[in-house]
């Protein structure tokens, strides 16, 4: 199933670059580099090989690689969503690799002349595709918010609902409750060996 998928993917996105002569040339210049890409939340692993042609897509490679982008599926939907940003800006996606080959994607990234919403309209249809596009916009945004809000909003849930997690000032009254404890041992252990 994994082979199939990646190789629909391989078909699309040449397809896409056939749409876009600005970045198909840009990738040119990156022939022979190889893109692993660590998707997380759901659990997906792809090597993305890019040569004069295009781009092929495998689902393992015993070879090194020049790139590897990792992070949750929602970086990955708001790397695609957003080509202004840096790569660095895109909350959980960790990217390493070489320096240059990264600065060439990243400059390929945001020069790309795609407009997807008028793809996803040509093959669904204006209002199906303005829709889809519109859905697919809400949902990067949700994400994104959802992940900056949940640590915040959990933390508070376990410690004033569930009272599972301590408070800040629970927690220091405790040390020092401890801390005197201990002292009251020492000076009873102190005087217990002195008789």
């Amino acid at each position: 199933m994994k082979t199939a998928f990646l190789a629909f993917l391989e078909n699309r996105i040449n397809q896409l670059l056939k749409l876009d002569p600005v970045t198909a040339g840009a990738l040119k210049s990156l022939d022979g580099c190889v893109i692993h890409f660590i998707g997380l939340q759901p659990d997906f692993n792809c090597y993305v090989f890019l040569d004069a042609s295009g781009v092929r897509c495998a689902g393992w490679h015993e070879g090194s690689v020049d790139v590897t982008l990792q992070g949750p599926l929602s970086s990955f939907i708001a790397l695609a969503a957003d080509r202004d940003s840096s790569w660095d800006a895109i909350r959980g996606l960790n990217v390493s690799g070489d320096q240059k080959v990264l600065e060439a994607l990243q400059s390929t990234h945001r020069g790309m002349q795609l407009d997807w919403e008028s793809l996803i309209c040509e093959q669904l249809g204006p209002v199906a595709g303005h829709s889809l596009a519109e859905g697919l916009r809400f949902i990067t945004s949700t994400l994104t918010g959802f992940g900056e809000t949940l640590p915040g909003q959990g933390s508070a849930y376990l410690q004033y609902e569930l009272e599972l997690v301590p408070s800040e000032p629970e927690i220091s009254a405790f040390s020092r409750e401890v801390t005197a404890l201990s002292e009251a041992v020492e000076n009873l252990s102190r005087r217990l060996n002195k008789t």
